[in-house]
């Protein structure tokens, strides 16, 4: 019987973004999986600014239909708008 031999192909950036949303500690986002986990559970209620862009370009890079780095500058313009980049 073969092994199985489990591989976690985790997509991140060269270089990371920090965020601090509210009083929350700074966040260190490394990626288009954990950029998106933060557009949809800890982002503000207010959902402008380049908001839906980051997250479907975020969806795009994670399904290999897109660039990760596009994915980036839209996470960190959709964080400069929202006032949340650290």
């Amino acid at each position: 019987m073969a092994d199985i031999i489990e591989v976690d192909f985790q997509l991140v950036w060269q270089y990371p973004v920090f965020i601090r949303i509210g009083e929350s500690e700074q966040q260190r986002i490394e990626g288009p999986d954990a950029a998106l986990d933060a557009l949809n559970h800890r982002w503000s209620k207010v959902r402008g600014g380049g908001y839906f862009e980051a997250k479907r370009r975020c969806v795009d890079a994670l399904r290999r239909r897109g660039s990760a780095e596009l994915a980036r500058q839209r996470f960190i313009q959709a964080a400069i708008a929202a006032g949340v980049l650290a």
